[in-house]
């Protein structure tokens, strides 16, 4: 084992960023790239993301970009797309989740997942956990490999553990809070597990970053309300670009400051500062519970599929 992580020191850096053909996740796929790293961009338009990948090559001088097509919101296409990832980067030092929606009407997914939370969070736990082997084979105490989680800035959210889909009260605060604080949890859990164990302990840092108003596409999907009240109320004092918010995502990733801040919450709003979590996202037993639910419904769609 250790032989594998002295020679992992000496591969070249790899990073994976979903989301990565439009909004922060380009922009922080682009700083990678200028930073001579493989990068790996994910994204739903295959056309887009052909555009994109030679877009960045060209920007960044770097010719190691690689589009891959893939929709997130399905449990097998992420757990396909880690296969994949596993497959060309047996070491990956960087794992970056951009991809993200705030869809304003109720939507399950063909799993049985209601929408917002199927791609903001559990195709999150699906990369993340199904890419931990090639997390840990990149990482070694004091040189760590990094997972950023990109999410919203919600800080008082509520698991709904009984009803994840939210059937019996689907609102814009309660979806967007749940998988905020979803996000919250996998974070502290991850480093929780991580920590627990020698052989684990050290090699894979997990920030979450907690973003506030961006100028970006997600909006496409906004409520009607959501629509009118942010370019009118909120860009004014609040918005940030891409760039803004991808020049922090870079300094968690790269910046040795924050080696080791395993499970640490960052928030940028108007300036970027650590925050402490709430207690309930502290809990180990929400901890547990959040990682069980996630299994279940992984493996309740692997049933289903199965079963036809």
């Amino acid at each position: 084992m250790s032989d594998l992580f002295t020679d992992a020191a000496s591969v070249r850096r790899t990073a994976l960023v979903t989301g990565g053909t439009g909004g922060i996740g380009k922009a922080v796929a682009g700083g990678l790239a200028r930073q001579g790293l493989r990068v790996i961009i994910v994204g739903r338009n295959a056309d887009k993301g052909r555009r994109v990948e030679e877009e960045i090559r060209a920007t960044s001088g770097n010719a190691d970009v690689t589009f891959i097509p893939g929709d997130v919101g399905l449990v097998r296409n992420a757990r396909k797309l880690a296969d994949d990832v596993a497959s060309i980067a047996p070491t990956l030092h960087f794992l970056v989740h951009g991809a993200g929606i705030v869809r304003g009407r109720y939507l399950l997914t063909t799993d049985g997942i209601e929408s917002n939370f199927a791609v903001n969070y559990v195709a999150r736990f699906i990369l993340t956990t199904r890419l931990l082997p090639s997390l840990l084979a990149a990482g070694r105490p004091g040189g760590s490999s990094r997972v950023l989680i990109l999410g919203g800035a919600a800080r008082s959210g509520t698991i709904h553990f009984d009803d994840p889909n939210l059937t019996s009260g689907f609102t814009v605060p309660r979806f967007v809070g749940q998988f905020c604080q979803a996000n919250d949890v996998l974070a502290i859990e991850l480093a929780r597990r991580l920590a627990g164990s020698r052989a684990t302990r050290g090699r894979v840092t997990v920030t979450c970053l907690k973003i506030g108003v961006v100028k970006t596409g997600i909006r496409r999907e906004f409520p009607f309300w959501m629509k009118v009240l942010v370019p009118l109320v909120l860009d004014p004092f609040l918005a940030l670009t891409p760039e803004d918010v991808a020049r922090h995502a870079l300094r968690l990733l790269l910046d040795e400051t924050y080696e080791g801040a395993e499970g640490s919450l960052f928030l940028l709003i108007r300036r970027f500062k650590p925050i402490e979590p709430n207690a309930s996202a502290r809990d180990p037993e929400t901890g547990r519970r959040l990682w069980a639910l996630s299994e279940r419904l992984v493996d309740s769609t692997l049933h289903k599929e199965t079963a036809t």
